[in-house]
């Protein structure tokens, strides 16, 4: 049972690497057919960090592979073996918080060298102190919050028959929960402070009436001490909602653009894109935890683990990536059409040309090569490729004046 899921894992990163190496090939074709959208040289930018970016991916893949080849063949057994007290639920947060720990541990060179990436193209403008500082309280927030959340999934497993839809119960209330205090977390990170613009305020505020869309207020979030990359999106759920900016996008973008980019995000509220998002989201626990919940006695005797801690550990190292990559494609078709009609909101509350001002300034601030295969986008892309979706505005918008005359 354990060489089967070995295998299975195996052939899943298998699948994920020859994807990035094709998307790689793809890249360089394109990038010697010309420059489309952006000039040569953040054509060619653009080209060298996708390349490099998907490289990561590639090293990322065979580290994943490695632990679960590490935990499976003898790893839960030596921490199960160090730690596991019968009865005890301390022993068995101790197991998955050394689980964690070693993940984390053997992950950290990448996620540096990822950082390192971004400075070397200017999106990180940290200092490192600040990066060490960042998981620091990362690690804080895991370890309070994650403890809380993993102790009554093992309380789950122990008191019910059926625990596995408890916990999913339980999970997806925790993810909502998680939605609704976002802002509280992301201060632990950033600093948010009121929009001091008051003509770009009261056009914010104008543009939110014409969808009904109701605020805690409109903050500027310091993303620059960070990053240089532009955003702008809505926080929170219920009366926790708050538009934020990062003040890279004040100082990128024209008030129109602005307000475009708004206009967009006001679309998801508009069309309820966030609680469809969170309804499949519940959907694939579902799935997730009906298979985990449900795996057979044999898979723990091989791993000479007991099933209480064990049940989280496998979800967290095997099914929690599979079962999203295989809902993947499904989920992206549908993001994708909610982007689009998000486009097609953002355009009619504003403006068609404002929109696709400010979607190539994003593409070119962000370093976004214009082109990606239409495999690769299938299974990886939530949004559509930014061609599409300037193709798509002059459509809608084509089609407008048409049923205007």
């Amino acid at each position: 049972m354990v060489d089967i899921l070995i295998g299975i894992y195996g052939l899943y990163v298998f699948i994920k690497i020859l994807l990035e190496i094709k998307e790689v090939i793809f890249i360089k074709n394109e990038f010697e057919k010309g420059a489309v959208l952006l000039s040569k040289k953040d054509f060619e930018i653009a080209a060298v960090y996708s390349i490099t970016k998907r490289t990561v991916e590639i090293f990322n893949s065979l580290i994943s592979l490695f632990l679960v080849v590490f935990w499976l063949s003898g790893g839960l057994f030596i921490i199960n073996f160090l730690l596991f007290k019968p009865d005890s639920l301390i022993s068995e947060l101790e197991i998955l918080a050394s689980f964690f720990a070693v993940n984390y541990i053997l992950t950290l060179p990448i996620h540096i060298w990822e950082k390192h990436i971004d400075k070397k193209f200017g999106f990180n403008v940290a200092p490192w102190k600040l990066f060490f500082i960042d998981e620091i309280k990362k690690i804080v927030l895991f370890v309070v919050l994650g403890g809380a959340f993993f102790a009554g999934l093992i309380y789950f497993i122990e008191k019910f028959k059926n625990w596995w839809l408890i916990g999913f119960l339980f999970t997806f209330a925790v993810i909502v929960l998680i939605n609704i205090l976002y802002p509280f977390f992301a201060a632990f990170f950033n600093k948010f402070e009121p929009l001091k613009d008051e003509e770009l305020k009261n056009d914010i505020e104008n543009l939110m009436k014409k969808v009904g869309f109701k605020s805690s207020g409109i903050f500027v979030m310091d993303a620059s001490k960070r990053d240089t990359r532009l955003n702008a999106y809505f926080a929170g759920l219920g009366k926790s909602k708050r538009v934020v900016l990062f003040d890279t996008i004040l100082k990128k973008l024209d008030k129109n653009e602005i307000l475009a980019v708004l206009g967009h995000e006001l679309g998801h509220f508009k069309h309820k894109d966030i609680l469809k998002s969170i309804a499949v989201m519940g959907i694939m626990l579902f799935v997730l935890f009906f298979i985990f919940g449900n795996l057979p006695d044999k898979l723990f005797k091989e791993l000479m683990i007991p099933k209480t801690g064990a049940n989280i550990i496998i979800l967290a190292l095997l099914f929690s990536d599979l079962i999203f990559f295989i809902f993947q494609p499904f989920v992206n078709l549908i993001s994708r059409h909610n982007e689009f009609e998000a486009d097609k909101m953002g355009a009619e509350l504003v403006d068609k040309k404002a929109l696709a001002s400010a979607l190539k300034k994003l593409v070119k601030e962000n370093k976004h090569f214009p082109k990606v295969s239409k495999i690769y986008s299938l299974i990886y892309y939530s949004h559509p490729p930014i061609l599409e979706r300037l193709e798509k505005l002059q459509k809608d918008n084509n089609e407008s004046s048409d049923n205007g005359n």
